[in-house]
């Protein structure tokens, strides 16, 4: 299919909003005025596709991409614990009292936070005396920073890391910070207070707004939830919930097909218990893609996805011992192409990274008693050597070849 000029810019325009949280006048100027020149079509083909709003002032612009499922994989990754987590939304809540362009200091954030911060059973009491405490609060500030939402102005927060306060009982070391445009609007808007809801399906039900007729909003969630699912996850497996979808697909698969690649260049491929969106180009705008070339655990992901294709594909289920097992037996098989880091990593250490990174691309899941899952993605890939490949000569990295 032929795109033209008018089709590609637009193309462009909806990769920008799902790809980056803001688009900027200030920081992506080209970028916001492409998105800006095809703003109505933008607003009209996510609201009426996936249900996400379109945020728009004269600073920015920000697609509100709700998933249909949140899952681990789309949480922040420069968050490493629960309380990381508990301190970003006590000092969102903290900025709540500042306008744009207003200031504050290290000290009267740390102080207001032990107030903010909640005390129960599922976090340790708040206690900046702790460098993990401390160390905890200047990571979600670097967060916020690096996101745009605040503006370091002057930062000597390194003492505060390494000693808290003094004896005088002064915060060791200042940081004074700028509130930006950009805070009022990084947490999403409810209809209602978060404590009306009593659960997290309630709180995802409140994206939709219902119909007087029963049938299209049940049908309009649908498509929704369908494009959701394509857009932000690796792939979308059928089970009992997600029956309705599947039948919904194949009867709609050419539309959501035409929709992807018009829109995105992603082609949907559809089998009897998964659906997923792939791009055919080598290169691809999509930053976060499987497999990334010259990204050593891909590497093995794909080598490891031969190996089972060969091994046992009919088996679908293994203990973490079996697990760490064939991983001893993959590293010694094809591991001297690798690079040196998973070439020379613990079998253990290896187990662990592949198993984390093959979850979070859907092709495994862990049970709550360890029981490890191997899922049909698995079976889409295949990795190899080239046929010219002697190992100990060669740096090269393993072929990828593509399996339906």
């Amino acid at each position: 299919m032929a795109i033209t000029d008018g089709q590609d810019e637009l193309r462009q325009a909806a990769q920008l909003l799902v790809e980056n949280r803001w688009v900027t006048r200030k920081d992506m100027p080209d970028e916001y005025l492409l998105v800006r020149r095809n703003e109505k079509a933008l607003r009209q083909f996510f609201r009426d596709k996936c249900g996400w709003p379109l945020l728009v002032t004269p600073q920015f612009y920000k697609l509100e991409k709700i998933p249909a499922n949140p899952r681990p994989f789309m949480g922040i990754e420069a968050m490493q614990s629960v309380e990381d987590y508990v301190l970003l939304a006590c000092v969102m809540a903290f900025l709540e009292e500042y306008e744009a362009g207003g200031q504050f200091l290290l000290g009267d954030l740390a102080e207001a936070l032990l107030s903010y911060y909640p005390e129960g059973a599922y976090t340790p009491k708040l206690n900046w005396e702790s460098y993990n405490w401390r160390k905890s609060l200047i990571r979600v500030l670097k967060y916020l920073a690096d996101e745009g939402i605040l503006q370091i102005v002057d930062d000597e927060s390194v003492a505060f890391l390494s000693q808290g306060y003094g004896s005088d009982g002064n915060i060791a070391g200042e940081a004074l910070y700028e509130v930006t445009v950009l805070a009022r609007y990084f947490l999403r808007n409810f209809p209602q207070e978060l404590g009306a809801y009593d659960s997290l399906a309630e709180l995802g039900a409140a994206d939709f707004m219902p119909e007087i007729d029963e049938e299209a909003t049940a049908l309009r969630q649908r498509r929704h939830r369908l494009y959701r699912e394509v857009l932000l996850s690796p792939v979308y497996y059928r089970d009992t919930e997600s029956e309705g979808d599947f039948l919904y697909l194949r009867k709609r698969h050419g539309r959501l097909e035409e929709a992807m690649l018009e829109w995105f260049g992603l082609h949907v491929e559809l089998y009897q218990d998964a659906v997923m969106a792939v791009s055919h180009e080598q290169s691809s705008w999509v930053k976060d893609s499987f497999p990334v070339r010259f990204r050593g655990l891909h590497d093995v992901l794909l080598h490891f996805a031969h190996y089972w294709r060969e091994v046992s594909p009919q088996v679908t289920s293994l203990s973490k011992t079996e697990w760490q097992v064939h991983m001893e037996k993959l590293q010694a098989a094809v591991g001297h192409g690798w690079t040196k880091e998973y070439r020379e990593m613990s079998v253990k250490r290896l187990a662990e990274n592949v198993l984390a990174e093959m979850t979070a691309w859907g092709m495994a899941k862990v049970a709550e008693d360890g029981l490890i899952t191997l899922l049909p993605a698995l079976l889409r890939y295949d990795g190899s050597y080239p046929t010219d490949y002697q190992p100990g000569k060669s740096a090269e990295r393993g072929k990828t070849e593509d399996k339906e």
